[in-house]
């Protein structure tokens, strides 16, 4: 989620002239081959990700200390993503600092189908949380990058079915452990009728589980191949995917697995986040199956 920050800490990606004549006051402080390769990142030579002959991670390590180095790190990474996309055809929807988001959100439309393709977050504070930012309040935190790859898997989604499957068991032998109840409660206080109580509030929520995960199994067993639009899909997340990891200098094999600690539940077979962690910034490789 993207939020505006409407106090004065709104924060839009620099231009490339305030970068330069920022980067003009360090000419005394750095060496010229790390003020040669911050003009480059300005200039968008290549990626603030991408190794870099004359920068290792220690320097890396030891510029990313710097609010200048941030400032250039989130203009190229903005700037260079932007440039992908704005070539790309009339399905892809771009969002960035001109809609009044602190990152860039890309999506992919076409028919009925929506999905994200590519999202760069470096908001200070918290992620999800609409909070007013303390005047002066910063980090060192460049972004947050995510990338997303979609793939056909017959056996992942026979997996997620015999998944599904389990949980619908385990859910049908559930006991309501406030005693029985089909809608509620009924209850007199002082005179009048109270329907509710924790028993109905259990088998709401309940009940909706068990729908929910009747109808992905309903969906799940009914697939039997792919569709145009699970084509088409693959295709266009599968095309900017590899631009973005050609531009990183990156392979699938750079990611590695991540516990899931925000959202311990999510137990899908068909959905798996691999994360890939450089000097404050970190890049998320969203695969999904279908």
């Amino acid at each position: 989620m993207k939020i505006l920050r409407k106090n004065g800490n709104w924060n839009k990606i620099n231009t490339r002239e305030e970068l330069l004549e920022l980067l003009k006051k360090y000419n005394r402080i750095l060496s010229c081959s790390m003020i040669h390769y911050l003009n480059d990142l300005v200039d968008l030579e290549f990626s603030v990700i991408k190794d870099n002959i004359n920068v290792n991670e220690d320097d890396k390590k030891i510029l990313s200390e710097l609010e200048i180095y941030k400032r250039i790190a989130m203009y190229n990474i903005y700037n260079m993503a932007l440039n992908i996309f704005e070539e790309a055809n009339p399905e892809i929807m771009i969002s960035g600092n001109n809609d009044g988001i602190e990152g860039l959100n890309v999506y992919a439309s076409f028919g009925e189908r929506s999905f994200q393709v590519f999202d760069f977050y470096y908001q200070e504070g918290p992620i999800g949380f609409e909070l007013e930012i303390p005047s002066g309040y910063k980090t060192m935190r460049i972004g947050d990058i995510s990338l997303f790859h979609t793939m056909a898997s017959d056996k992942l989604r026979e997996a997620e079915l015999m998944r599904v499957m389990d949980e619908l068991d385990r859910l049908y032998d559930q006991e309501n452990p406030y005693g029985y109840s089909s809608y509620g409660d009924s209850r007199h206080f002082d005179g009048c009728r109270h329907v509710g109580g924790p028993a109905a509030q259990w088998s709401f929520e309940h009940n909706k589980k068990i729908k929910a995960n009747e109808k992905r199994f309903e969906l799940l067993d009914s697939k039997k191949e792919l569709t145009d639009d699970d084509k088409r899909e693959i295709e266009i997340t599968n095309r900017f995917y590899e631009l973005l990891l050609k531009d990183y200098g990156l392979t699938d094999k750079d990611f590695e697995e991540e516990d899931d600690l925000v959202f311990p539940e999510r137990q899908t077979k068909l959905q798996k986040t691999l994360v890939k962690k450089t000097p404050n910034i970190k890049i998320y490789n969203n695969i999904k199956y279908i």
